[in-house]
């Protein structure tokens, strides 16, 4: 049988097509693979990168206000550099200020404290002990279920998990205190990312083809509205929270309650779960201190509910609104997910990228598509000749 020089044409036409198919997507895979193994190399700078950015954008509103107030004889570039340095100039006195007038309260505090822990120690270690002897009247049966719910990523069981958690905790704490030159260098970037941001923001749409640009804005503006208010409030509700709980630790005469305000106001930068990772060690502590008990962790316990309650009905829709979107299920997910790669700084971020990757996938991919079903539902226009 010949086979027509046209068919021949069109069998040589869909194996190049199919090829060229095969091919793009393997370069494109291959760059997605460069691209992931290029973040996870430079995952600690990106870590700097992403909390000059967190300083800059809370720090960029008062520039502009600044900015603003045209000054005779001198140029916009000037005048933005002098108002950023007044702006940072200002966060520096006030950090000093607040470091100054804590450091007195919160030296005595953590002095008593790691003088009292061989005692607060002892107590934890009577419960513990308590709770096995409980463990051991049980049944055969209740010990193993218990023991596969609590159980340890080392194998050790539920008792080797705390340590665990605490080994890592300080391991963490010396790697970071280690990198000294990282607090160095966030504020430089900080204040080139506000004082430059512009330009930078000109340079990436420069690399861009023509038609892209004015999408790419707009992604661009709405990224940076969501980041800015979610850091912005964030950072409120965390003054808000540590005020708060001194106030009302204090209130309830419970000792420490300058230390233990500002580990509720640092945890609380994490949503949803921030407020519970920060009261459960102030309970315990609660239940343990020599003048505490189950009434002094039951008032404890009472006054997180009522503030985290509080804070997520009223407080938190007043500063974040409609911006972030999404649902509490989602919301812990991502949480998850960015404290598994980026440990703390991954889950402040997890939300407010949640809610932009849902922007870029909803200008990406769900709008082309709706618009795509839309014009082939619409019936074709007809028109009458005479």
């Amino acid at each position: 049988m010949i086979v027509p020089p046209s068919y021949r044409r069109e069998g040589v036409t869909r194996a190049e097509q199919w090829f060229g198919q095969f091919w793009t997507l393997l370069v494109r895979l291959a760059l997605i693979a460069f691209l992931v193994y290029f973040i996870w190399r430079v995952r600690s700078i990106l870590t700097d990168i992403l909390v000059a950015v967190i300083l800059a954008l809370a720090l960029v509103g008062p520039v502009d206000r600044l900015c603003r107030v045209r000054l005779r004889g001198v140029g916009r570039r000037t005048q933005r550099l002098i108002a950023t340095l007044l702006v940072f100039v200002a966060l520096g006195f006030v950090v000093y200020q607040s470091v100054a007038l804590m450091l007195t309260p919160f030296e005595r505090q953590a002095l008593h404290l790691s003088e009292n822990l061989p005692l607060y120690q002892h107590k934890v270690m009577g419960y513990v002990a308590s709770w096995r002897a409980w463990y051991a009247s049980l049944s055969p049966d209740w010990q193993g279920f218990l023991q596969r719910m609590f159980q340890g990523g080392s194998g050790g069981g539920a008792m080797a998990a705390p340590g665990d958690w605490l080994r890592g905790v300080v391991l963490a704490t010396l790697a970071g205190l280690a990198k000294i030159v990282d607090v160095l260098i966030v504020p430089v970037l900080a204040f080139y990312f506000v004082l430059d941001g512009h330009a930078l923001r000109n340079e990436l749409l420069a690399l861009l083809p023509r038609r892209r640009v004015r999408e790419t804005l707009h992604f661009l503006r709405e990224s940076s509205a969501i980041m800015r208010t979610y850091i912005i409030a964030q950072l409120w509700l965390c003054l808000i929270a540590g005020i708060v709980v001194y106030a009302g630790l204090s209130l309830i005469h419970m000792p420490y309650a300058l230390i233990l305000g500002l580990l509720a106001g640092v945890t609380r930068a994490i949503p949803i779960i921030g407020p519970i990772i920060g009261g459960i060690p102030i309970i315990l502590l609660a239940l343990v201190l020599p003048g505490g008990g189950l009434l002094l962790a039951l008032k404890v316990l009472v006054f997180f509910s009522l503030l985290h309650l509080i804070e997520s009905k009223l407080i938190m829709p007043k500063f974040i609104g409609h911006r972030i979107n999404l649902h509490a299920a989602v919301v812990i997910i991502v949480l998850l997910i960015g404290g598994e790669f980026f440990g703390l700084l991954g889950m402040f971020l997890a939300a407010p990228l949640a809610a932009i990757a849902r922007v870029l996938i909803g200008h990406y991919v769900i709008r082309p598509r709706r618009l795509a079903v839309r014009t082939a539902a619409s019936p074709p226009l007809l028109i009458k000749t005479q």
